[in-house]
């Protein structure tokens, strides 16, 4: 019987989940931010299941209907809050809190089994082209110099 009690988490998938949080530690994210990141996904078709600001009140978090929302409604919400916070994919518990009380959690898979990992890096490429061009601005100018070819 208490295998059964301590078995029964993995039967609770979890919810596809977009994170938010303020981009500096004194911005805290409120009911109203979740509303509006809330009513610009319901504009772009994207079913919110619940919106929920974490205990500590440093983040949100807003369940998803359907896993293939998740990576649009990211951008959604990055529009909607604009770059004074931080929104990110997650997955949420859906394990019952009484469960969780008794310290039953579904049991981990590992990154193999539960879909590996997303990682996005973001690269300002403009900013990454310009020092690209001073790099070989200055090989160039030492390479001149190098070889006594005047140049201006």
């Amino acid at each position: 019987a208490v295998g059964l009690i301590y078995s029964a988490p993995n039967l609770y998938p979890d919810d596809p989940a977009i994170q938010v949080s303020g981009a500096s530690t004194a911005l805290q994210v409120t009911q109203a931010d979740l509303d509006r990141a809330s009513a610009a996904l319901k504009a772009s078709n994207i079913e919110v299941k619940a919106a929920s600001i974490a205990e500590n009140g440093k983040g949100g978090l807003l369940r998803l209907a359907k896993a293939e929302d998740q990576l649009p409604a990211k951008d959604v919400v990055r529009k909607a809050l604009g770059d004074d916070y931080v929104v990110a994919l997650n997955l949420a518990q859906t394990t019952p809190q009484w469960l969780r009380k008794l310290g039953a959690h579904p049991m981990k898979l590992g990154l193999d089994l539960s879909g590996g990992v997303h990682f996005l890096l973001e690269v300002d490429m403009e900013k990454a082209l310009d020092a690209r061009l001073k790099v070989y601005e200055g090989d160039v100018k030492s390479l001149l110099r190098k070889e006594r070819v005047r140049y201006r």
